[in-house]
């Protein structure tokens, strides 16, 4: 059998950019989270993924996909969905399902556990389960974003079909505003939850005379301090909205939002005197008003039985999206305190941990190996390659390495798209030049 992973069979695939992350590295999410993809996708779908590039260069992860792969697993996602909506309704229960059970093991088991007292046996085992968990939500996560982030396959036949609809029936509203309409999510995002959380609390520290003054007057750094004197209660409900809500801003890697963050939004509201009463109405008559607008748009055109259901799986997927990522999110926040002990114990940096392979913390932690070889290497940049589905993935900080991130940025092939697309927060229209965004580097 020939060796999948030299330069004359990796130049064979048609490389492209998915998406460029930063800052991340090897683990806990790339090398684990992509090979959970490639290993169980294929059960779950009934296609597979076979190959994936990371490209690491210091704490950026690049991901390259092969195009061809990518379109015929967007096609193959949206047949399904079509033919098959339950399996399109059961993935979505089972999405948040995982992404339900990853943050409650990681905030019980992990977070709020004394690391210091776990054998090293018995930390390794919290990662293991950690990785097994993520890698089940990874795998079915990965699916809707074969539906829409390389191509929007879902978006376009939805579109093509109101265009019919609409043009049947002469409808005032164009396909574009309808589907918009149509997917509007009615359920609260994560963060939206946290806005409204975080407008209730404001209330309560305008109706208390002395609380508002102190977040009129004084610096962000004093005001948790001095408010515990003038009104514990109030203290402690802000000190737990900071502490719940800070994962939000922590990402891949973090830092989390620190107290500055929310105390700083609540002096702005408070300052700027805004309508809070509204802004909570707002929130809540945004529901409503997504409720009626869909509802309004089925019955005047005459949407279908069959279409009812995909669009009903197309706003599954919307809030999903966001819930998943976000619950990804905390669990990366809560995982930290984890992989800080397993350093402190190997006498590697929280960096260095997050660039060593499992099998290698598991050979550390039982005394099998003092220092992963190349890790330095691999630290300041790295190839992580699955091809062909030839599992585990291997990383390279070697010549392949070079070649290949020399090969990646210069032949990236483009051949395979025909337009751009994208998702607007609202409908409208703009003109101006249109710039190609790759990469972090391509901002300025």
């Amino acid at each position: 059998m020939a060796n999948q992973y030299i330069f004359s069979n990796l130049k064979k695939i048609k490389w492209g950019v998915l998406e460029e992350n930063y800052p991340i590295s090897l683990y806990p999410i790339m090398y684990p989270g992509w090979c959970e993809i490639i290993k169980k996708t294929g059960k779950i779908l009934g296609k597979s993924q076979n190959s994936i590039i990371c490209l690491h260069r210091g704490k950026s992860g690049l991901i390259f996909i092969d195009h061809k792969e990518w379109n015929e697993l967007g096609i193959f996602t949206l047949n399904k969905i079509i033919e098959q909506p339950i399996f399109a309704f059961k993935l979505n229960k089972e999405i948040l399902a995982f992404s339900d059970k990853l943050v409650e093991f990681t905030t019980n088991d992990i977070f709020q556990t004394d690391l210091r007292k776990k054998k090293n046996s018995e930390l390794i085992n919290l990662y293991k389960q950690y990785e097994f968990l993520h890698g089940e939500l990874y795998a079915r996560a990965i699916i809707p974003v074969y539906l829409e982030l390389y191509k929007q396959n879902l978006t376009r036949y939805l579109e093509k079909y109101l265009l019919e609809k609409i043009e049947k029936t002469r409808y005032f509203r164009i396909a574009k505003e309808c589907f918009s309409l149509l997917t509007n999510i009615e359920k609260l995002s994560k963060v939206r939850l946290e806005e409204l959380d975080f407008l209730y609390l404001a209330q309560k520290i305008i109706v208390n005379k002395k609380a508002k003054k102190l977040f009129s007057t004084k610096p962000t750094k004093q005001i948790i301090k001095e408010l515990l004197y003038l009104d514990e209660k109030l203290a402690k409900k802000i000190a737990s909205h900071c502490n719940r809500y800070r994962y939000l801003g922590y990402n891949f890697e973090g830092p989390a939002f620190p107290d500055k963050y929310f105390l700083g939004r609540w002096k702005e509201i408070i300052l700027k005197r805004e309508n809070i009463k509204k802004a909570i109405e707002d929130i809540r008559a945004g529901k409503i008003k997504t409720r009626k607008s869909i509802a309004r748009i089925n019955r005047d055109l005459g949407i279908d039985k069959k279409h009812l259901q995909i669009f009903e799986i197309a706003r599954e997927i919307m809030h999903d999206k966001d819930y998943r990522k976000m619950s990804l999110v905390e669990s990366y926040y809560n995982i930290e305190p984890l992989l800080q002990e397993i350093g402190k114990r190997t006498k590697l940096t929280l960096v260095e941990v997050r660039n060593c392979l499992l099998v290698e913390v598991e050979a550390m932690l039982l005394g099998k190996l003092k220092r992963p070889k190349g890790l330095d290497k691999r630290r300041k940049g790295c190839l992580f390659i699955v091809a062909n589905k030839h599992l585990p993935g291997r990383v390279f900080t070697g010549s392949l390495f070079v070649k290949m991130k020399k090969y990646l940025k210069k032949k990236e092939d483009l051949s395979e798209i025909a337009y751009f697309h994208g998702q607007t927060a609202c409908t409208g229209k703009a003109v101006g030049a249109a710039k190609i965004i790759n990469t972090v580097k391509d901002l300025s």
